[in-house]
Formats: structure tokens, sequence, C-alpha cells
């Protein structure tokens, strides 16, 4: 293989930068500046500068998914003909290998601009450089860079996507607060950005099937489909890069949205009083326990119509021998692989007329920010990707990331532990800020060892000048700046001097009974809250506007009694009852009268004694017929009658093995017919027995089928259903021994029981 290309390669792994990192450690301090609206431009909105300005910032990285990099023998082996990919990459992964390849991002003069608390603007401008491969088959890969262990190999389907793309932007930003009820507030984002391509190369493979050969360093393809793009430079690797720059060889629009909730439970510690403005809320402060953020970055695509170049080469069916040193002598320039390609019985398209669209790496980044105590906050932030990889353009690779960091106005220093999903490793990093000034990586493993998947480093600077609640030298809540008497404890209405009339309430002190305490005229200057000219010092009831004879207090009703001495204050009443009244004539208050519309003795609570049985009609559940107090007022079952009940539990019969009851019981259900009419006020439990004969699922059934059937006769009898309750217990409760004949005779039963209602 050719010294040169294995050099190419080796330079594509050594130098690619994972996720086109965003400066985590720092872009999450929420002092940032602009750093933080790349993460999301609702992040300018509530921002702690009043403004910024951008000097510029550097951010280059490198990453791969292949293996780990000894980076100490990176340069003794560029450059060699006889070397290894061994000797400085560690091979961790096998299969599908993606790069994303030397991420380069230079950010340049801007300014981020606050309208007040709820808006911002930003003007960013950035230069970037993307180098991508996508899914390329590592075997493939293996071939090119093992100078000399290749191996033989064959595979199928390779599908992948190669793009290098540079482009310029100028973004404008917006960020509003949408919403604010002082603990939640909710804010919106949009960057828009003006997009200048200043070139692309891409190979996009549909599919291949190849197989290499060592021995011979021979290729074999069956099947390609592969189509090899360009716009602003050529396939040559020549063109005015350097106009393309500030001109653009392509064009296009781009932008950011996204969304950013806080929850600020503690906001009422945050808040101040200031130049007569009440409620305010420190600019300068982290007001927020809990942030969540949603945003989708990088939307867009860049438009190339002028020097554009599209080369498909596709063969099916038909298999082609390749020759390695014969590939690498052709692939100097597209004329020269066209040709080739053709005379191996490749078909060849070639078109220089078709724009085309290089799309953005678009990803959706998600962070929830927790403020745990002052000064220190806990991020966790995922990116992934949502670009279609199969188009011409580069995407991201999806992250997590956990950053605690210390951050304050003057300094912050953030902790970024990220997960990749490219090399499904642990990256670590650390950024450092002072004021404007910030240095960082958030893959610091690759720059101090040699046992990392990549690295990234980044460096900047921007002026900020932040906000700051206004300084209040004498405590008189007007600021130094508006003070006319900074040196002394003053009122806003003055100007922060001292007022004539110290308490404010009008009058002046020399005429105030109370010059220290804010009152009414009509208490000469003391305070009168409900304004019924008592002075609140004097004034029963202080809160309440009253009349001077009742000292102060209302009397609501009308009838002579202050509401603060009346018991009954909306009703019309007695003295002797403390103003409440007696609408019975019995001698106690309504509202202590249990029966206040029927006269009854006192004993009773004021409540009557209808059928004289000591049981107060309120407290009686048979208040038309004398009881007992022991039974709530109602007559108490005799025992002649609970003696007639347990005599019919055995009596009743029923046919063998049947709910049907035999008509030789009539008589004896008959006589408890009566007994239920001569008791209204009780309902009757009715309880099926069985004895152990039989399977125990069917004697429980049949005793609740022959307490129904007890039921139904007596309803039949106009007995209301609503007074009978029913149930079934099987051979569940004995009263006997069922190994006898006589035991089971008497477990066989339906006991009847009269029960006071509820």
């Amino acid at each position: 293989m050719r010294k040169q290309l294995l050099t190419f390669l080796l330079i594509l792994l050594c130098t690619a930068g994972a996720n086109a990192q965003r400066y985590i450690g720092i872009a999450t301090s929420n002092y940032s500046g602009t750093n933080g609206l790349y993460l999301n431009p609702a992040n300018i909105a509530d921002s702690r500068h009043k403004f910024t300005i951008d000097l510029f910032s550097l951010n280059f990285g490198m990453d791969n998914n292949y293996g780990t990099i000894r980076s100490s023998n990176f340069s003794n082996a560029v450059g060699s003909d006889n070397f290894k990919i061994s000797d400085f990459v560690d091979v961790k992964n096998s299969g599908k290998a993606s790069f994303v390849l030397p991420y380069a991002e230079i950010r340049g003069p801007g300014a981020l601009v606050s309208l007040g608390r709820k808006h911002a603007i930003a003007l960013t401008t950035r230069v970037r450089l993307m180098n991508q491969v996508h899914n390329i088959d590592d075997s493939i890969f293996q071939t090119v860079t093992h100078s000399n262990d290749q191996t033989d190999y064959s595979s199928n389907g390779n599908k992948f996507n190669f793009t290098l793309h540079g482009w310029s932007e100028i973004g404008l930003s917006y960020g509003g607060v949408l919403f604010d009820n002082g603990k939640n507030m909710i804010k919106g984002g949009l960057t828009a950005r003006y997009l200048m391509g200043i070139g692309y190369l891409s190979v996009i493979s549909k599919n291949m099937d190849v197989s290499y050969t060592a021995a011979t360093d021979l290729w074999r393809v069956s099947n390609s489909d592969i189509a090899a793009r360009s716009g602003g430079i050529n396939f040559d690797n020549t063109g005015d890069v350097t106009s393309n720059l500030f001109k653009g060889a392509g064009k296009g629009f781009g932008g950011d949205i996204g969304f950013v909730y806080e929850f600020r439970p503690n906001i009422a510690k945050y808040k101040y009083d200031m130049d007569g403005q009440t409620g305010l809320t420190d600019p300068g402060a982290n007001a927020y326990m809990l942030r969540f953020s949603a945003a989708v970055t990088d939307i867009g695509a860049i438009t190339y119509k002028n020097n554009v170049r599209t080369v498909a080469i596709s063969n099916s069916g038909n298999t082609v021998a390749l020759q390695g040193n014969d590939i690498n002598k052709h692939t100097g320039s597209a004329d020269s692989l066209k040709a080739y390609a053709t005379q191996h019985g490749f078909s060849v398209a070639d078109d220089s007329t078709t724009a085309t669209k290089v799309h953005l790496p678009t990803a959706l980044v998600i962070s929830a920010d927790y403020h745990a105590a002052k000064g220190v906050f806990v991020n966790l932030m995922y990116m992934g990707n949502l670009a279609n990889r199969d188009n011409v353009g580069n995407s991201y690779y999806s992250q997590i990331t956990v950053t605690p960091r210390y951050d304050v106005r003057i300094f912050s220093a953030g902790l970024p532990i990220t997960y990749s999903f490219l090399s499904k490793s642990l990256k670590v990093g650390l950024g450092l800020r002072v004021s404007g000034f910030f240095i960082g990586s958030d893959d610091i493993l690759g720059v101090i060892s040699n046992n990392a998947y990549g690295a990234n480093f980044y460096f900047g600077a921007y002026v900020p000048f932040g906000k700051r609640k206004p300084k209040d030298s004498d405590g008189d809540l007007v600021s130094n700046k508006r003070d006319k008497c900074p040196g002394e404890k003053g009122v806003w209405a003055y100007m922060g001097c001292p007022d004539p009339d110290r308490d404010h309430d009008g009058i002046p002190d020399s005429a105030d009974k109370c010059p220290d305490l804010a009152g009414s005229k009509t208490a000469m200057g003391c305070p009168d809250a409900d304004l019924d000219s008592v002075a609140d010092a004097q004034d029963r009831c202080p809160s309440e506007a009253g009349s001077v004879a009742m000292g102060g207090c209302p009397d609501r009703d009308g009838d002579g009694i202050a509401d603060i001495d009346d018991k009954c204050p909306d009703q019309k009443g007695l003295a002797k009852l403390q103003g409440c009244p007696d609408s019975d004539g019995d001698g106690l208050a309504d509202n202590e009268d249990a029966c206040p519309n029927a006269a009854g003795p006192i004993a009773n609570h004021g409540c009557p004694d209808s059928d004289n049985d000591g049981v107060p009609d309120n407290e009686d559940k048979c208040p038309t017929v004398k009881g007992t107090i022991a039974n709530h007022g109602c007559p108490e079952v005799s025992v002649e009658v609970k003696k007639r009940l347990a005599f019919a539990a055995t009596a009743i019969q029923f046919e063998t093995g049947k709910a049907v009851i035999k008509k030789t019981s009539y008589p004896m259900l008959n006589e408890i017919v009566k007994i239920l009419n001569d008791y209204p006020d009780y309902y009757m439990t009715i309880d099926g027995h069985t004895d152990n004969v039989g399977k125990p699922d069917k004697n429980m059934q049949l005793s609740k089928d022959r307490a129904a059937s007890v039921k139904n006769y007596f309803v039949s009898q106009g007995v209301a259903e609503s007074r009978l309750v029913t149930d079934g217990h099987g051979d569940t409760q004995p009263v006997a021994s069922n190994k006898t004949a006589k035991g089971r005779a008497q477990n066989r039963r339906v006991a009847m029981d009269l029960k006071l209602k509820e």
C-alpha cells in the first residue's frame, strides 16, 4: 500500500473529533455568555449577563470507536514505510467502524445583549470543519491501514458514508421568557443562521460486496453502488478555499430551537424592593432549584450549485479484480479514477450540473440542571443524533454526560463525565473559567494518557458585563446611584432623604399622636386599621369597623350585642342567651338545643320524649312506641319470641337435598311472619347451615338457597324484602357433632334472629 494513503488514514483515525464537543464543562455554567446558546438558544433569556463581547474561542478534538490510541508513538509511525497499526492503536472493537474525523471549530467575534430581564439577543460567528466516516467495515479499514500484516477477508453489503465539510456561519439568536409566575418559569429561544459553504467531499456507498487476498494484494468487487461528490473544491483538493471562506461556494440557512423550564420553589428569598418597586428578582442570582432543557440544534443544509461534481460508480453481478497498487495510482484525481473504473468494466456516471445539499449534523439536546447548594450544581445531559446518515452531510453520535460543577460569577469549574455511544466508553473532562477567560477539555484522558479513544481541547475569551442587584449602602431601599442623601437613611418619595412625615400617614409629626406609626386622621395620626374612628390601641375589634358605642366592634344582627360578645353574631337573639335566639321558647338557645324547633326539657338537651320512655325523640329509634333505654327506646324482643325463633331453626323442613320447603313447615313460618309484624322496627337475619354429608361447595350453595327460600316465603306473606338479610354457611358452623345422626340433624338448620334497625 502506498505510504501517502496510509499516512492519510492514520491522521484520519488519530484526529477524530467524536461529537463536536460543545465546551460542556463551561457551557453549562450560568455565566458562560454565548457559549450556552449552542446547547439551547433559550439559555440566553434571563441571562446573568446584561452584555458580553465574544473575542474568540477554538475547539479541536479527536476520537474513534476502533481502538485506544498511544499518541506518544504517533510521530514515529507517520512517515514510516514499515510499521503496524498495532504500534500505536490498541484495537478494542470489531465490526463497523465510525469516525468523526478532525472536527475543528473557531468561534469569532460576537455579542450578547439582555433587553431587560425577559429578553435577550445575540450575534455569533463561527467556522467549522467536520470530517466523518460512518459505518465502514473494519476489515476494509484494517486492510488499508495494516501495512505489513494484511489478512484475507470477504465482506458483503458494505454501506458507509464519508463526508468532509467546511463551512462558516453568522447567527442571530433570540431568547425570551414565555411564562413566569414566580415559582415556575418557561423560556423559549431561536437561532437563525446564514450558512456559507467552504467546500465538501463525499463518498457514499449504498452497497459494496468485496473480498481481498493479501498474498497478491488483489481486490475483487462483485457488486457496488458508490457515489463520490464534491462542491466548492474538487477531487484533486484544488479550489479557492480562502475565497470560499468569505464568499461561500455554497449557501443555506439553518438554526436551533429550544425551550427551558425552571422550577424555583425558594424564589421568595431572591426578592427585594428598591427605588419604589416591590417584588423584584435579584438579576444576578440563580434562583432555580431544577432546570429542564430541550433543544434541536443544527437544523438546515447548505446547497452547492457551482463547481460541483458527482461521479457514480457501480457494477452488478460481474466480478471485477483490481490490484491494490493500481487503485492507489488512480485515486489522485476524479478523471483518473473515472477512466480506471470504466476500463475495468464499471458503469460510471459523471454529473457536473446537479446541485447538492449538504446537511448539517442535526441533534437533540436534553438536559436537567440541579442547584444542589450555593454555587454547586449537577447537570445531566443527553445529546442524540437526528440527522439521516444516508444523506450527504455529517452527524453526531449520541452521548450522556453528568457534569458536577462549582459555578459563581467570577469563577466556575466543571467536571463532565461522558458515556459515548460511539466508543462505548467513559470520558472525563475539565472546564475552568475565570471571568471571561476559559480553557478545558470534554475528554481530557486522551491528553494526559496513551490509553484513550480520543481527546478534546478548547480555550477562548469573552468580555462579560454581569447583572447585579443595585447597591444600597444606607439600607433605605433607594439605590446608591439614585440616592440624594447616600449617607442618611431616607425614603424613596424623597429620593433617599428623610421624610418630615416619618410614618407617611399625611399628618405632620408635630400634629401626629403616633409619629412613628402610620395612622388615620380620624384617630389623630394613630393607627386605625378599620377606619371606624376608634384608634387601634383602644379598639376592641381593630380589624373590623364598628361603632364608637360598642368600642369599635360591629353588631351584624343588630341585637344590641357586639359581635365579639355575641355567640350568634348573624342571628338576632337575647341578651340572657349571649345574643342567641330560642325558637321553641324552652329556655335553651338554638345553638345548644338539639331540637331547636320542638320544646323539651333542658335535661333532654331541649328535645321532647313523645312516648315517655326516658329516651328523647332525637335519640329514640322507636319514638312512638315505648321501649327501654338499653334498647334505644324500642321494645325488647321477648324471651318467648327468642325461644320460638330458636325452635324454628331446626323445625323448618326441606325436601331432601333441595331448597324446597315442605308444606308441613308453613304453619311455623306463618308464626314467624306474625312476629315480624309485631316488631316493625326490627329486621331479621336468616342463616342457612348444613351437615357435612356431601361436597363442601354444594353444601355451601344449598345453605344459601335454603335461606333464600325462607326469605321468599316471608316476602310472599307481605314482609318487606328490605327487612330480610340472608346468608349461607354450608357445613362450616356446626352446633353438634357430625358423627351421629342426631348431631347432623341439629346441624341442618335455618337460624333466624331479630335485630334492631340502624
